[in-house]
């Protein structure tokens, strides 16, 4: 140890050795004299017991402590000076000297040169000059403290003389023990003002404590005036009402007592500087350059009250600073209950709300931002409650979301419900692992943001819904899904929480099929949710939940998924059981609780039933669905009872629904005993066994007590469908197909549907379609069920109707029908319905409304197989009902499908009027069905169950749901996919269905269907495009001829249809009727089927003179105001939507298309006449200008090949309708084949007006017209549609310079008298070549020799721009041109 260290701490002294030592005294010695030791109380503390044994052993102990021999000599024990500590500094300073004097005396020169090198080796070699300089700065600081003393003295006396002035009262003496007693605070130490310290320091303490706390005596420093500082107290809080005086009155009253004025300098306002504070002088210093006190509630008001030590450009006080930024006082606020607080209550609301605990305290409430804050706060009781605020947001965001008129909107959120509702989910699952109330309050953000978001659709079940991929995506399953099989596998949160998490799983399976495969394979998380939710104790205790109906939902959805999903809940379906056998009236739970776990139970083997899979129970639990039919007519009883007491009770649904899941469970078994063979495993159930059950007559029994309200309509449709099962199953399992089966249903059901009950029904649901179609398109998709309900009666009805007809086998034809049913109601309703739009609400609306048009699907297919019975229906009326409701069609009615294809076998030419020369024989359209059904079901593996099941879907169905939106729209939407994934299902159909066999030609080599074509089919190319084309064309016809013109091919589908029977270069050659011919387009019967199909959108020229238009031509308008919007491009209407079903599987852009199209043209065509027409329909102007550069610019030698070759005339070029800049807007003509599409706006682009120019020699027919229209548009001002001729650009007025200076020079006597006598208009008739070459007549002469009104014009230009000469020989061709 050095010196220094040891100067430091002190030397250490021995007690003196007593001459005997004393034994060690027992811990016991101050115990009574009995001998027994004394009890010690529990009530005293180890630390109070142990001060004691301190206090009784302490003399005994001393003695205990071993003697230590020092190693040196020690020093004399230092003088202890025993006068009072010195508060001054200099005093203090001077009694350390003399200490450090003292030491210096005793110790030795050794340790005096040791201490030296020490300092040395610190300090360095100049310490002294150190020293000397830390001397001096202690004299001159010595002297300012001396004169700082007597100012201070000066100041004490004035305070002294104003607390005489104002009688303050001194503080009276306490007594001294006064300041020691526990409980005074410390500013009592003011009683000791002016004295010293008296106390002395004890030269001896105890041995067995140590010196910090043994013998420590409490004392206090001197305080003086200058250490007293006084603050102002807090504000009162508002939760206390402050005591207020009133106003003395204006007469004098001597009742009332004076408190005295206020005197504001009474309290200091800031913290007096100690005076030997090393800022005082810098204080006073401040004082007398500013006195003027800042505003209160400033940064620097706060700055001098609270912290006037800290300079004002201290970083540390940066955050009093106000923001750089204004706050944003008009975001909403909300308060706790996430109520929006209006910005005008904001500002007056009390602070003891709790709604200013935010950074902005003026205002009251949170905004969105501050909850989102306050939410990752790591206090949990704070988290939670914002967690709490965002719930009750999301509510009202989703409410806001999911009706426009909802009249608690906040409007500030309109537009961005979507972007917040990821944001309040996120906050949700950040903390969905918490427990508590915490966790509690996560869940229910989480349900809010899925499930209550969703609620109109909660029930929805048989589709995909996806109703928020991006939502879907954010939850993070990997993560989500097992965390919540963790938290019901605790069940550590409340019932409801728990509850919630049910829900959001169920929300989850509803998604997709592949969120329900995730659900399958977490681990724990099914059998968590049966044993929580579903197996629960019976009897059921008071601690333990009920049963949730939710949870055997949830079972049915995922069974609903997959058949894989349905296979794997085999086993929890055993467990089910218990709600079959406990019927309601024996439950021990309620009666409603009862019965909807009996109804979602039934729905459960129904999903089962429909993969052919459980249906054994059927045969295991005979006995106890005996009991649950018995017990289920009971319920209709009792509701019909209580309907005619006018008494309905709550009840009544629930028995509704129960019946209907009833009355489905039976179809679905009956439909596995009609084919064993098709149940897995086979043989579960037998027909046999259910003519022994009796189910038909127990099925019939349900409709009896049936009444016609809406109400009990789902009712009817399950019972007539049960019955049609029946019936179809005793056809193929009966005696003579069923005739005895049949016979009985009948004998029933035509007594109901001849006047009867089920007859009015029938009427009823037929009205009630006609009057939900004609609602607007809002209405419809407010209320879908208005439509799919009643539409699911007829369905039942017709496919009953059906049912009863004798087996075709027979060959009898139907003498009568088996029972009445109003027919032409029904014709007129399927002919509405087919062409109405509430077919595209999936599309437009949400995938999901298309389970809503699988009873309106299932109506037509019915319908159009009863149609061939009714009189009247002729083969084209039932071809043309073929062809409208195949592409109505929805994913599951692919069977459906593939029976109706067996009407185009019926096409003959005569239905489209083709007389037999015109087309040869052996054209067949059966070739084309393989290609048909390929498109009606792409991908085998795949295989959607129908809405009614049937033999061949109980073994084949892969999926009980619809596929969401994504995956329907196959190969014909327009926002499909860029992906090459194989669809799920073809349906709906695109609009070019019939086109899509010469698409496998095209792609023949990767098509599946060559692969799979049977060994007898040998068609050839040539066979096929015949029979596509002829069957396009009969088609058109026959709906045209049926008011179905809607589905008829548009001009764009047509001519793209007939560019793939171009880009076909070489034909198959074999043994078809196409044999020998290269390419397939030179075919004679392919020529005059694509003139037949592009014929109606060909404009001809009038029969009349071509002059006669001219009189009748308006001028050019130079505005654009009163020209109508145009068109918006459709399938129809625009090649590149039009060819996107057939592009975008490869994504290749429809300009690769055409450009290779041109580039074939070029090699093979050899100027063909009909493959040239189908190169000019990109050329219309509404197409960009790549399509019009590739033909005039880019193909061939520059483009000279193609605009040689191309010699269609103006009256063969085909014409799709797109409308063009400054039309008339006449609604008559939308559509309408004209010619002046490809003419207006007029060309801008210099580089194709140069190859206009270039081509004016050697165009013919419609070219030449382009040509010379854009060249003339660009000189002449009176033809130019966009500008007033007075206004045009400098730019403009040069280039049309420069075109007619390089038109004149070329000498062409022909093309310069076309362009310079051009007239055209965007509106009225349409001027004809020639005539619009020749100046559209005389319209321009306004009496002798004088040009007027547009030759003037142009002549004027001509002269200004070119010069004299050239205005002449213009003059010249004008003057030829008006005689």
């Amino acid at each position: 140890m050095s010196a220094n260290e040891r100067s430091l701490i002190g030397s250490v002294f021995e007690r003196p050795t007593p001459s005997t030592p004393s034994l060690p005294s027992s811990r016991f010695t101050g115990t009574p004299g009995t001998g027994f030791p004394a009890v010690p109380h529990r009530s005293k503390s180890a630390f109070a017991r142990a001060r004691e044994e301190t206090k009784g052993n302490a003399g005994v102990r001393l003695s205990d402590v071993p003697s230590v021999v020092p190693t040196q000599v020690p020093r004399p024990p230092p003088v202890l000076d025993t006068k009072p500590i010195p508060t001054d500094t200099n005093a203090l300073r001077r009694q350390i000297s003399e200490e450090n004097e003292r030491k210096v005396a005793g110790m030795t020169e050794e340790e005096i040169e040791q201490e030296k090198q020490e300092i040395l080796e610190q300090l360095g070699s100049g310490a002294g000059d150190l020293l000397t300089r830390i001397q001096e700065a202690r004299q001159r600081k010595s002297e300012q403290e001396a004169s700082i003393d007597a100012k201070k003295k000066s100041i004490e006396d004035d305070v002294s003389r104003q607390a005489i002035e104002h009688h303050i009262i001194q503080p009276k003496q306490v007594a001294p023990g006064l300041a020691t007693r526990p409980g005074v605070l410390r500013v009592k130490s003011l009683e000791n003002l002016g004295q010293t310290v008296s106390s002395r320091i004890p030269l001896t303490r105890s041995s067995t404590r140590p010196s910090s706390r043994t013998g420590r005596k409490l004392r206090f420093a001197e305080v003086t005036p200058n250490d007293v500082h006084v603050y102002e107290s807090a504000p009162v809080s508002p939760k206390r009402t402050v005591f207020t005086l009133p106003p003395p009155p204006d007469t004098k009253d001597d009742s009332i007592v004076s408190l005295g004025t206020f005197n504001g300098d009474a309290v200091p306002m800031r913290r007096p500087h100690p005076a030997d504070s090393p800022t005082f002088e810098k204080a006073v210093r401040h004082s007398t350059k500013d006195n003027t006190e800042p505003e209160e509630g400033t940064p620097e008001y706060i700055r001098r009250r609270y912290f006037p030590n800290i300079p004002a450009n201290d970083p540390s006080l940066a955050w009093m600073e106000s923001s750089s930024t204004e706050a944003d006082h008009s975001a909403p606020r909300f308060d706790l209950h996430g109520t929006p607080i209006p910005a005008s209550l904001s500002v007056t609301l009390p602070s003891h709300l709790g709604l200013h605990h935010h950074a902005e305290g003026s205002h009251a409430g949170y905004t969105i931002e501050d909850i989102f804050l306050l939410s990752r706060s790591t206090i949990p009781a704070q988290r939670a409650s914002m967690l709490s605020v965002l719930a009750k947001i999301a509510r009202r965001l989703g409410q806001q979301f999911r009706r426009p008129d909802f009249p608690e909107k906040i409007v500030e959120f309109s537009g961005k419900e979507g972007e917040l509702r990821k944001r309040i989910l996120a906050t949700g699952l950040a903390a969905i692992d918490q427990i508590g109330s915490l966790g509690a309050r996560a869940v229910e953000v989480v349900w809010e943001c899925l499930v209550e978001w969703d609620r109109s659709t909660s029930d929805l079940e048989g589709v995909e819904l996806m109703l928020a991929p991006d939502v879907v995506s954010s939850l993070q399953l990997d993560y989500f899904v097992p965390q919540v099989a963790d938290v019901l596998s605790h069940a550590a949160l409340p019932p409801e929480s728990l509850a919630q998490l049910l829900a959001i799983t169920h929300w989850l399976a509803q998604q997709s099929n592949e969120l329900a495969e995730i659900i399958m394979n977490t681990v724990r998380l099914v059998p968590t949710i049966l044993q929580t939710f579903v197996l629960t104790p019976i009897p059921p205790r008071e601690e333990s939940l009920l049963p949730n109906p939710l949870a055997v939902q949830l079972l049915t959805t995922l069974a609903s998924a997959s058949r894989s999903n349905a296979s794997a809940l085999l086993e929890p379906a055993d467990a089910l059981l218990r709600f079959v056998t406990l019927l309601p009236p024996s439950s021990p739970f309620p009666t409603a609780l009862a019965t909807s776990l009996l109804t979602h139970t039934l729905r459960f083997y129904t999903a089962l039933a429909s993969y052919g899979l459980y249906s054994h129970i059927a045969t295991t639990a005979s006995q106890y669905f005996f009991a649950l039919g018995t017990y289920v007519f009971s319920t209709q009883t009792q509701d019909q009872s209580q309907i005619q007491d006018l008494k309905p009770s709550s009840s009544s649904s629930s028995s509704i629904q129960l019946r209907i899941a009833w009355a489905s469970l039976v179809e679905a078994w009956i439909v596995c005993a009609t084919d064993p063979h098709a149940t897995s495993p086979p043989h579960e159930v037998l027909w046999s066994q259910v003519c022994g059950w009796g189910w038909a007559a127990e099925v019939r029994k349900l409709r009896e007590g049936l009444g016609k309200g809406m109400s009990e309509w789902g009712v009817w449709a399950a019972v007539w469908s049960a019955e049609a099962a029946w019936l179809e199953g005793a056809r193929v399992n009966g005696v003579k197909g069923g005739e005895g089966e049949r016979k009985e249903a009948l004998d029933v059901l035509a007594v109901g549907y001849k006047g009867g009950i089920e007859f009015e029904v029938v009427r009823s649901a037929v009205e009630a379609i006609q009057r939900a179609l004609g609602g607007t398109r809002d209405e419809v998709q407010s209320s879908p069920k208005a439509v799919s309900t009643p539409a699911g009666v007829l369905s039942s009805a017709l496919r009953l109707w059906l049912a009863c007809l004798p087996p075709p086998s027979e060959g009898t034809s139907l003498s009568s029908p088996p029972f009445l049913l109003p027919f032409n109601d029904l014709s007129t309703l399927c002919a509405i319905l087919v062409k109405h739009p509430i077919w595209s609400l999936p599309s437009a609306s949400g995938a999901y409304l298309q389970v809503h048009l699988r009873p309106l699907t299932g109506l037509l297919v019915h319908f159009h197989r009863i149609s061939r019975y009714i009189p009247g229906t002729t083969p084209q009326l039932w071809l043309a009902q073929d062809l409208a409701f195949l592409p109505r069609l929805l994913p599951g009615d692919e069977a459906h499908a593939f029976a109706m294809l067996d009407a185009l076998s019926l096409i003959a030419p005569h239905f489209a009027g083709i007389q037999p020369h015109q087309v040869p024989e052996g054209i067949t359209i059966n070739i084309l069905r393989p290609f048909f059904e390929h498109t009606i079901r792409p991908d085998q593996t795949v295989y959607i169950a129908p809405l009614h099941p049937s033999p061949e879907s109980i073994a084949k169905s892969t999926t009980l749901r619809l596929p969401g939106l994504s995956t329907t729209e196959g190969t014909g939407a327009v926002g499909a996919g860029e992906g090459k994934q194989k669809p799920k299902t073809g349906h709906p159909l695109p609009r070019d269905w019939l086109t899509s066999p010469l698409t496998h030609l095209l792609r023949s080599g990767t098509s599946p269907v060559f692969r799979a074509l049977p060994a007898s089919w040998t068609a050839s190319e040539v066979d096929v495009v015949r029979a596509t084309l002829l069957l396009l064309f009969v088609a058109r016809r026959v709906l045209l001829d049926h008011g179905l013109g809607e589905f008829v091919l548009g001009p764009a589908e047509v001519v793209f249809a007939c560019m793939r029977v171009c880009m076909l270069e070489h034909g198959v050659v074999g043994a078809g009727a196409g044999a020998g011919v290269e390419e397939v387009f030179r075919d004679g019967v392919v020529e005059r089927l694509m003139g037949w199909l592009l014929a109606p959108y060909t404009r001809s020229a009038p029969s009349a003179s071509p002059t006669s238009t001219s009189t009748s031509t308006p001028q050019a308008q130079p505005t654009t105001a009163s020209a109508s919007p145009l068109p918006a491009p459709t399938a129809q209407s625009c090649l590149e939507l039009a060819s996107r079903p057939y592009l975008q599987p490869t994504g290749t852009p429809f300009y690769q298309f055409y450009t290779d199209l041109v580039a074939l043209y070029t090699a093979v065509s050899f100027a063909h006449p009909g493959f040239a027409a189908l190169l000019l329909t990109p050329l219309a102007m509404r197409y960009a200008g790549d399509y019009r550069r590739v033909l005039w610019c880019e193909s061939g030698d520059g483009g000279g090949v193609v605009v040689r070759w191309a010699t269609v005339g103006v009256e063969g070029v085909v014409c799709a309708g797109l409308g063009w800049e400054g039309w008339d807007g006449d609604v008559s003509r939308v559509g309408e084949a004209d010619i002046r599409e490809y003419l207006y706006p007029a060309e801008r682009d210099g580089r194709l007006l140069g190859a206009y120019v270039q081509s004016l020699t050697s165009a013919q027919g419609f070219l030449r017209l382009v040509a010379v229209h854009h060249i003339a548009c660009a000189i002449w001002a009176d033809l130019q549609v966009q500008v007033p001729a007075s206004t045009r650009r400098a730019g403009d007025v040069d280039v049309a310079a420069k075109l007619l200076r390089v038109l004149l020079s070329r000498g062409d006597g022909g093309a310069v008298h076309a362009v310079l006598l051009y007239r055209q208009s965007p509106r009225g008739a349409f001027v004809w070549p020639p005539a619009c070459y020749e100046g559209g007549g005389d319209d321009g002469v306004s009496g002798g020799d004088t040009l007027s009104g547009w030759r003037a014009e142009r002549l004027e230009f001509v002269r200004g721009a070119l010069g004299d000469e050239p205005a002449e020989r213009v003059e010249a061709v004008f003057r030829r041109n008006q005689k």
